[in-house]
């Protein structure tokens, strides 16, 4: 099989990337349950050493000051509360689980996500969105460049010369190399997996080009977070391009760019400190 690759195609080969995680499914079933809790959650990460590992490992490097020392993952959640639970929870089990060989940079992808996730929270808060399903679209907004460098690691290595030589978003490179871009196989494998159907919109249609727009309200928030954690060179890398930001995009999502900047250094503290606790 060799390029122009169809969608069909590629998610034909979604064997390539590992299944999610269980503890992933749970975690993403829980999205926007208010009556979720410590013992509810606890119950579940229990099963992951990994996660808990970095929770308790969180929970004590923000305990200084509290009594005692934080050694059980019910322990961890009160500290830490619900959502930013969730939030280490789906980064370490998702993290630890998709990688990929050189060329190609998934330490570089997982620091870029983990920059997206936590702006599109703060975005999200403004436009009055669910911040966990925001942070769950951004975490995995680039999955689908992991699936199309499993299916043809070569054709993508061109990509990522094609991006760099000509100065160009990395989608407008896909599809010159692979007809096809990893905003549209990142929303139809977040849909093979069953994700939300708000999370998979958003995946697909992150991405502005010269036709189109993002066509949801999440969608609009990982949009407005992809080109925002570029700005703020949240592990986009050297030379990372800050993409076109759609100006209809932040209208919908009433965005306030002075209100925003008041929330940098607040983002960036918080990029900073998830990037210790999940080794990146």
């Amino acid at each position: 099989m060799t390029p122009p690759y169809t969608l069909e195609q590629v998610l034909a080969r979604a064997t390539a990337l590992p299944a999610l995680p269980q503890i992933v499914a749970r975690i993403l079933d829980m999205l926007g349950d208010d009556e979720v809790n410590a013992e509810t959650l606890s119950k579940h990460i229990i099963s992951d050493p990994a996660v808990v590992v970095r929770l308790l490992a969180a929970a004590n490097a923000g305990a200084i000051g509290a009594s005692g020392h934080v050694d059980s993952v019910r322990q961890a959640i009160l500290l830490l509360g619900v959502s930013r639970v969730r939030d280490i929870t789906l980064a370490t089990a998702i993290i630890d689980r998709f990688n990929a060989k050189p060329p190609f940079d998934a330490r570089r992808l997982w620091l870029h996500s983990v920059g997206v996730a936590i702006c599109a929270q703060e975005v999200a808060r403004i436009g009055g969105l669910d911040v966990d399903v925001a942070y769950t679209a951004g975490l995995l907004h680039d999955v689908g460049q992991l699936l199309l460098n499993a299916v043809d690691q070569e054709a993508y290595s061109r990509v990522l010369t094609l991006r760099t030589e000509s100065d160009i978003d990395i989608v407008d490179a896909e599809r010159q190399v692979l007809g096809i871009d990893h905003a549209q196989v990142g929303g139809g494998l977040a849909r093979l997996w069953k994700l939300p159907e708000e999370v998979a919109d958003a995946i697909g249609a992150h991405h502005v080009t010269n036709d189109s727009e993002p066509e949801s309200e999440m969608a609009d928030a990982v949009h407005v977070a992809e080109v925002l954690s570029h700005a703020l060179n949240l592990g986009g890398g050297e030379g990372a391009r800050v993409p076109r930001l759609s100006d209809l995009s932040c209208a919908r999502m009433g965005i306030d760019w002075r209100e925003l900047a008041a929330h940098f250094p607040l983002i960036e503290a918080r990029f900073i400190g998830t990037r210790i606790t999940l080794g990146l």
